[in-house]
C-alpha cells in the first residue's frame, strides 16, 4: 500500500508539536494546570524579564544516548511573572528535509510552581533577597545548590530539556509555524559530555 506522503508529514508534525498543543489549549480559558513540557526534546525559551519568588537551583547530571552523562541544572520557582515570553522548538521533517519551527509568544505570563531542567541559562540575574549557596562534596560528583527568596532575570535565554508548571496564565498568546526559519535559534553551547559517547551532532 503506497504511503500518503502528505498525510505522513502532517501526522509527524502533529506528533512532534505537543508543546504547541498544550499551550494552544490555554487560549480559551487563559489558565492551565499541571502543564508538563517534557518528552518533546530540547526546546528554547527567551524572555525580556522574569521575576520569581522562592528560587532554588541545584546542579545535577543527565544522560542521553549520544552524550552519556552531561552537566545540567534543575531550578524551581514557587511563583512569578514573565514579560515578553518566547518559547520555540525546531522540528526536522522527514521526507521533505524541511525544518518547521513551532513559535509561541505571549506578552505577559504568570505562573505557580515552575520546575525546569536546563543545560544553558544566559541573562542578567539578580537575587533580590537573602542568597544561600551550599556545596556538597560527599558524593561521586560535587554538587551546588543556590537559593534565594526572590530572583530577577532580564534578557534571559534558556535551553531546556523538561519543564513542569502547576499553573500558568498567558496574555495575548500567539502561536506560529515557521517553515525553514532563517535564524538558527538560540546560540547556546552543546552540553559537555562527562562520560560515554560524545555527541558529534
Amino acid at each position: 500500500m503506497p504511503i500518503d506522503r502528505k498525510r505522513f508529514v502532517v501526522g509527524f508534525l502533529v506528533s512532534n508539536v505537543v508543546l504547541a498543543g498544550v499551550l494552544v489549549g490555554m487560549v480559551s480559558a487563559g489558565v492551565a494546570t499541571a502543564v508538563p513540557l517534557s518528552g518533546v526534546g530540547t526546546f528554547a525559551i527567551a524572555f525580556d524579564e522574569l521575576e520569581g519568588n522562592g528560587f532554588e537551583q541545584r546542579s545535577t547530571l543527565d544522560s542521553s544516548a549520544g552524550c552519556g552523562e552531561y552537566p545540567a541544572s534543575v531550578a524551581r520557582i514557587d511563583s512569578g511573572t514573565i514579560q515578553g515570553l518566547h518559547l520555540f522548538k525546531d522540528v526536522e521533517m522527514p521526507a521533505t528535509g524541511n525544518t518547521v519551527r513551532v513559535s509561541i509568544e505571549a506578552d505577559d505570563a504568570t505562573f505557580r510552581q515552575l520546575d525546569q531542567q536546563f543545560t544553558h541559562l544566559e541573562g542578567d540575574i539578580a537575587f533580590d533577597g537573602e542568597q544561600t549557596t551550599e556545596y556538597d562534596t560527599s558524593g561521586e560528583v560535587d554538587t551546588m545548590r543556590i537559593s534565594s527568596s526572590s530572583v530577577t532575570i532580564r534578557n534571559g535565554e534558556i535551553t531546556t530539556d523538561s519543564q513542569f508548571i502547576s499553573q500558568l496564565s498567558l496574555d495575548e498568546l500567539d502561536v506560529e509555524l515557521i517553515q525553514n526559519p532563517e535564524d538558527g535559534g538560540l546560540d547556546a553551547p552543546k552540553p559537555t559530555c562527562t562520560s560515554g559517547t560524545s555527541s558529534t551532532a
